[in-house]
């Protein structure tokens, strides 16, 4: 085999490793997205509790209003009935003073309801609140662990830059040039091995001279179907049938 030929299939397994950590490096952020969309709709959802709790707490402070304002006015009503000489203006008043009392108890069960909704929303928070922290905590552990692999597969990818561009100074431009070309129209894979006359690449069998001149390894040789740089590395089964035919 040629030297360089053997060099650009060192180059080319290295390209593939290369291509493995940039993928690896596109994915990982992903990884932490389904985390941050469980956190994000915890918190919108802690959000609609807070909002009605406010809503809640307003309507709470206006029924208390109210409420007060009735006994003012019961109050009032009580002392002009003290003052009142006609049986009829009182038992009119007496009827006022009903209805007020019975719209003030209706306040005052309504506040009641208010108090118990509160107390469920502000436990509903609570919970929500519990929730939300426990994700944050996933989320920062696993922030930690992709930042971590990121920094290693990082470190990796340096060094292996620094493996490819070594090798790829034994390699001749054109042939440089011919692997670039072939690599970024065939998924990565420029080069391939010939075994027992078909390309590992494609699948398809190679003309049988071609074979013949690629065992030689006197030449760079491409496959006539894919294109793709061939090499051929002799195998043992090979090797053992040739002592068997020798002997």
């Amino acid at each position: 085999m040629l030297p360089e030929l053997s060099r650009l299939i060192d180059v080319q397994e290295i390209d593939k490793e290369i291509r493995e950590i940039e993928r690896a490096l596109e994915q990982l952020p992903g990884e932490l997205k389904a985390t941050e969309a469980a956190l994000e709709e915890l918190q919108q959802e802690q959000a609609g509790h807070r909002e009605e709790l406010e809503a809640l707490q307003a309507q709470r402070r206006d029924t208390e209003t109210e409420m007060a304002e009735m006994e003012e006015s019961i109050k009032k009503s009580r002392q002009r009935l003290m003052e009142i000489k006609s049986n009829i203006e009182y038992k009119a008043m007496l009827k006022e003073i009903a209805f007020k009392e019975d719209q003030r108890d209706q306040r005052e069960t309504r506040l009641l309801e208010l108090m118990e909704r509160m107390e469920e929303e502000n436990r509903g928070i609570a919970a929500k609140d519990q929730e939300i922290q426990e994700k944050e905590a996933t989320l920062a552990q696993q922030r930690q662990a992709v930042e971590a692999e990121v920094a290693k597969l990082r470190q990796e990818l340096a060094v292996l830059e620094e493996q490819r561009k070594k090798l790829r100074k034994g390699v001749p431009p054109q042939l440089l040039k011919r692997y670039e070309f072939i690599r970024t129209r065939r998924n990565g894979t420029a080069i391939a091995r010939v075994v027992e006359g078909v390309c590992m690449g494609c699948n398809m069998n190679i003309l049988p001279q071609q074979f013949i001149d690629l065992q030689k390894g006197a030449e760079i040789l491409q496959c006539p179907h894919c294109q793709r740089i061939l090499y051929w590395v002799e195998e043992e089964s090979e090797t053992e049938a040739g002592g068997q035919r020798g002997s």
